[in-house]
C-alpha cells in the first residue's frame, strides 16, 4: 500500500516546453520541399502513459538485442523504432549483406546472433536447389559477406524471435515512433515523450533504465548527457592518428542503398536528378584504397586483382541457386552513393531533412548513371536491363527507409576506447587490449568512410568492448547500445558493424536486468568485482563471449566455464594465438 501511495503521489516528470520540431525520416521526399518531412507539434494537455522497467529507443541490431535480453531477463521492456522495420542496418537501412569477421560461423558472435543467421538461412532452405543447401547457405552468393539476403526475411526472423515476449506482454514494440523529449529527476532520466508518425499520438514512457540504441544517439542531447561528434583532437584522446585540431563536423559518409534486378521485368524509371552533374564525378567502378592504390571493378566480370565483380559485391539473391526464380537482386552500397553532408546530424530538423534529401538525390543519380552511362564490360555504356526495384526495401522511391549510418553522436562514457586499445602497433600478440569489465567481443578493420583525404590507419586486432563504454558519465541510468558508445571517431570505424552492435546491445540489456534486480545503478554493478563477475557469468551462460577464442563456440559445453576461468587468469590465455586449448603443430 505504501509503494502504491508513493507511485500515485510522485510528481510528474517535467519535460521541455513544446512545441516540438521533429523530423519524420520516411517523409523526406527525393524531389520537392524537404520541409514537408519536418513536423511542428504541440503537446496535448494529457498524454497516455506506459510504465516500463527498461525503455529502449531505436530498433536496430543493438536495440533489438537489448530488448531480447531484457525480456529474457524478465523485465517489462518498451522499444521504439522510427521506421516500419526492426533491424536497422540489416533491414530498414538496406545493408542486408552482413559485415562480419572470419570466425563468424562458430566463435565470432553471440549465440543469439548466430541463431538470427541460422534462421535467415533456414527461411531460404525450401526454395534453394539441393546443391545450394550444402555448407553455409548464402542466398546472394555475394563476395563481401558470408550471408547476403533480402531484408524482409530478416524482419520476419527478428519478429519471430521477439514474438513470445510480445505475446506475454513482457515486450511492447512501437514502430514508426521516435523520442521527442526527455525528463530527468535530478541527474537520472525519468521518462521520454515519444511520437507516433502513423497514429499521430504522443506517449509518455516512464522507465528505470534507458538505452539509447538510436542511429544518431538521439537520446544523448535530450537527456542532457555529454557527447562528442566528428573527429577528436590528438590532445583529447592521445591517439597518434587523430588530427591536431578537433573537427566535430568530420563525420563519416552516409548512404541510401537501393536494389537492382537482373533478369526481371522492368522496374520503375529512374529520373535523372536535377543536380546530377554535381555528384557525377563520384559515379564510377573505381575504388580509391588510399596511398595511390586505385582498383577498377567490372559490372559482371572479375577483373585481375579484384575479389569479384561490382554486381556480385552485395548481391542479395543469386537466381542460379534457386529453383524457379528468374531474377537476381543486388543491393548497391558503394562509394558512388556515399554522401558527405554533416547536416544529417544537425539539431535542426530542416537541416537534417535537406541532408537526407541530398543523400537520396545522389543515390538516384548513381542508379541513373548505372542504367545510362556506366561502362559496359563488353564496350558501350549503360545497363538499362538492370531494373530499379521499389518493393525490396519497403519504400515507394526504392531507396532504403533510413540511410545507412556509419557515425553518430558518441556518449561521454565512463570509458572511451582509443586507437591504442585496438590497433596493431600498440598491442602485442593476437588480441587487442584486455578489459576487466569486458562486455562483448568483435573484430573488424578500422574502416572509416571519410569525407576528406584518405588517411591510412593501422590494422585492428580482435577486440573487446568494455562495459564502461556503454554507461553515461553524466546520467547514471542511461546506456548506449549502437554506434553511440564511448568510442572515438577512429575506433568507431571498427565497432560500428552488425555483429558488434548486436553484442553491445545484448550486453546492455543484461546489464539493465542485473542492475534492476539488484537495485543498483549500472556503474555500481561494473565497478564492484563481485557483481561484475556475476553479470559476466550470466552473459556467458547465455552464450555471449567475453574473450576471444577461435576454437570455443557458444555451443561448446565448456564455453562458459572456460571463458569465466580465463577472466581472472585461472586458465592462462595464450597471447600468441586465439586458441583456448593447445593445438597440435601443423
Amino acid at each position: 500500500m505504501l509503494l502504491l501511495l508513493l507511485l500515485l503521489t510522485r510528481p510528474a516528470p517535467a519535460f521541455a516546453a513544446a512545441p516540438y520540431r521533429i523530423l519524420d525520416p520516411l517523409a523526406v521526399p527525393a524531389q520537392g520541399d524537404p520541409a514537408a518531412a519536418v513536423l511542428t507539434l504541440a503537446r496535448p494537455a494529457k498524454i497516455p502513459r506506459i510504465d516500463c522497467e527498461l525503455v529502449i529507443a531505436g530498433g536496430g541490431p543493438g536495440g533489438v538485442a537489448a530488448a531480447l535480453a531484457g525480456a529474457r531477463g524478465g523485465l517489462h521492456v518498451c522499444l521504439t523504432e522510427p521506421t516500419r522495420w526492426l533491424g536497422g542496418q540489416m533491414t530498414s537501412q538496406g545493408v542486408s549483406a552482413l559485415d562480419e569477421n572470419r570466425w563468424i560461423e562458430t566463435t565470432g558472435a553471440t549465440r543469439t546472433y548466430l541463431e538470427l543467421r541460422a534462421r535467415i538461412r533456414a527461411a531460404y532452405a525450401g526454395s534453394l536447389k539441393p546443391e545450394a543447401r550444402a555448407g553455409h547457405v548464402n542466398p546472394g552468393r555475394c563476395w563481401v559477406s558470408a550471408l547476403c539476403f533480402e531484408p524482409e526475411v530478416a524482419v520476419d526472423v527478428l519478429d519471430r524471435m521477439l514474438a513470445p515476449y510480445r505475446a506475454n506482454h513482457t515486450l511492447r514494440v512501437l514502430l514508426r515512433t521516435a523520442p521527442v523529449a526527455a525528463a530527468r529527476a535530478g541527474n537520472r532520466l525519468a521518462a521520454l515523450v515519444v511520437y507516433g508518425f502513423e497514429d499521430r499520438r504522443f506517449t509518455e514512457l516512464r522507465g528505470k533504465i534507458f538505452i539509447d540504441a538510436t542511429e544518431l544517439g538521439d537520446l544523448l542531447p535530450l537527456a542532457g548527457a555529454g557527447f562528442r561528434t566528428g573527429a577528436e583532437s590528438r590532445a583529447q584522446t592521445g591517439e597518434p592518428d587523430a588530427p591536431a585540431a578537433a573537427d566535430p563536423a568530420a563525420l563519416q559518409s552516409f548512404t541510401y542503398p537501393f536494389v537492382l534486378a537482373r533478369g526481371a521485368a522492368p522496374g520503375i524509371a529512374v529520373r535523372r536528378p536535377a543536380d546530377y552533374e554535381s555528384a557525377r564525378r563520384q559515379f564510377r567502378f573505381v575504388i580509391d584504397y588510399g596511398q595511390g592504390r586505385l582498383l577498377r571493378y567490372a559490372m559482371f566480370a572479375r577483373l585481375p586483382g579484384t575479389p569479384g565483380s561490382f554486381w556480385d559485391y552485395r548481391r542479395l539473391i543469386d537466381a542460379e541457386q534457386f529453383a524457379g526464380r528468374a531474377e537476381s537482386l543486388s543491393m548497391i552500397n558503394w562509394p558512388g552513393n556515399d554522401v558527405c553532408d554533416p547536416g544529417f546530424l544537425s539539431d535542426d530538423p530542416l537541416s537534417a531533412a535537406r541532408a537526407l534529401q541530398h543523400g537520396k538525390q545522389v543515390a538516384l543519380g548513381f542508379a541513373w548513371w548505372i542504367q545510362h552511362e556506366a561502362p559496359r564490360d563488353e564496350g558501350g555504356a549503360g545497363y538499362p536491363e538492370l531494373a530499379f526495384q521499389t518493393g525490396v526495401l519497403g519504400t515507394a522511391d526504392g531507396l532504403s527507409q533510413y540511410p545507412y549510418i556509419r557515425e553518430a553522436r558518441r556518449m561521454a562514457a565512463l570509458r572511451i576506447v582509443r586507437e591504442q586499445d585496438v590497433a596493431e602497433p600498440w598491442q602485442a600478440g593476437a588480441r587487442a587490449a584486455p578489459f576487466d569489465d569486458t562486455a562483448a567481443i568483435g573484430s573488424y578493420p578500422i574502416d572509416i568512410h571519410g569525407c576528406g583525404p584518405h588517411q591510412p590507419l593501422p590494422r585492428s586486432k580482435p577486440y573487446q568492448v568494455p562495459f564502461g563504454a556503454l554507461i553515461s558519465r553524466d546520467v547514471p541510468n542511461l546506456l548506449a547500445a549502437a554506434k553511440n558508445i564511448g568510442a572515438t571517431h577512429i575506433t568507431n570505424g571498427a565497432y560500428r558493424l552488425h555483429p558488434t552492435e548486436w553484442a553491445i546491445g545484448e550486453a546492455g540489456g543484461w546489464l539493465a536486468v542485473y542492475a534492476l534486480r539488484l537495485r543498483r545503478d549500472p556503474r555500481e554493478i561494473v565497478s564492484v568485482h563481485q557483481t561484475l563477475r556475476g553479470l559476466q557469468w550470466r552473459l556467458l551462460r547465455e552464450g555471449h563471449p567475453l574473450l576471444w577464442f577461435d576454437d570455443l563456440a557458444p555451443s561448446d559445453p565448456a564455453f562458459a566455464a572456460t571463458q569465466f576461468a580465463s577472466l581472472d587468469g585461472l586458465l592462462p590465455i595464450d597471447p600468441a594465438t586465439l586458441h583456448s586449448r593447445p593445438h597440435p603443430e601443423p
